[in-house]
């Protein structure tokens, strides 16, 4: 989609703020970056959203992270990173949230992971299932996408792979790490399925399936945590149930971090990008289960 035209071509706030809603779930950095560059003609209210999203992601690091974008289906984008030829590289495989994001928009998401590190596979669940029925069009529940990735994916690069979920896709993280055979599967601000109010989701949704799932894994080696944000009081509650229900996993708090999901917490306490170097593709989790931002 070319943002600056469909946004010239906005007759309605309405209209803007779907056009809006899109980029946010889709930009990457680098386009973000391109976007940027074109805001000068654009209406402006429509530039001073761009230059609000451009300076989310120059306060999260500099320079511009170039992952480039490629659609596997409409619902699940594989981000390409820049490295030398032949580097090991990480895989993370990131579940989105009933808002389709990261609790923030793409971009600013991207930019917290270093290009020259990892590449991002983002997946999105439109019925907000919780992944409970894997991604329309694409795979029918986790194991059948875990296949689907292999065979779509250049796994042989990878040296590595973790995965990470926000809320409702904090439980797919947890149970699609062993199915993949990552390193660490990452629930921020996630829940059981059982507790969840699913949309429309009625009783052609098994809630249970997750333990199911999880149950009938493959032997591996993925440490799951369950990770929640200390100043959150429900998600502190809903993440420690979850962590009661999926053996072997722990909980690690997140100091001083007060939003659900904790993503846009750390982003507030300027440390999104240092979590996601030091816990997600280092694993460096500090003893006592608790990081301090």
């Amino acid at each position: 989609m070319d943002v600056a035209a469909a946004l010239a071509r906005c007759t309605t706030t309405a209209e803007r703020y779907r056009v809006q809603i899109e980029a946010e779930n889709h930009l990457t950095p680098a386009e973000l970056e391109a976007l940027h560059a074109a805001a000068p003609d654009l209406p402006d209210t429509s530039r001073e959203w761009v230059e609000k999203l451009a300076a989310l992601c120059r306060r999260i690091r500099q320079p511009t992270q170039p992952f480039r974008r490629r659609a596997l289906t409409p619902h699940i984008s594989f981000h390409e990173g820049a490295a030398p030829a032949g580097a090991p590289r990480i895989l993370v495989v990131a579940f989105t949230g009933v808002a389709q994001r990261m609790m923030l928009p793409l971009a600013p998401f991207l930019q917290s992971l270093p290009a020259e590190r990892c590449d991002v596979v983002v997946l999105r669940d439109p019925y907000r299932h919780a992944f409970l029925g894997g991604v329309p069009g694409y795979a029918a529940d986790l194991p059948a996408l875990a296949e689907r990735l292999a065979a779509d994916l250049p796994m042989a690069r990878y040296a590595d792979m973790c995965c990470i979920g926000v809320s409702s896709g904090g439980t797919a993280a947890l149970a699609f790490g062993p199915w993949l055979g990552a390193r660490l599967a990452l629930s921020l601000g996630g829940m059981h399925p059982s507790g969840m109010g699913l949309r429309a989701a009625g009783s052609q949704i098994d809630r249970f399936a997750f333990d199911r799932l999880r149950a009938a894994a493959p032997p591996a080696a993925t440490r799951l945590v369950c990770a929640h944000g200390e100043d959150f009081p429900r998600d502190a509650v809903r993440n420690r149930l979850l962590a009661m229900t999926v053996p072997g996993s722990e909980v690690l708090v997140l100091r001083g971090v007060g939003l659900h999901g904790a993503v846009a917490g750390l982003f507030q306490r300027n440390a999104l990008a240092r979590f996601m170097e030091e816990i997600l593709l280092d694993g460096a989790l500090p003893e006592g289960g608790v990081w301090q931002p």
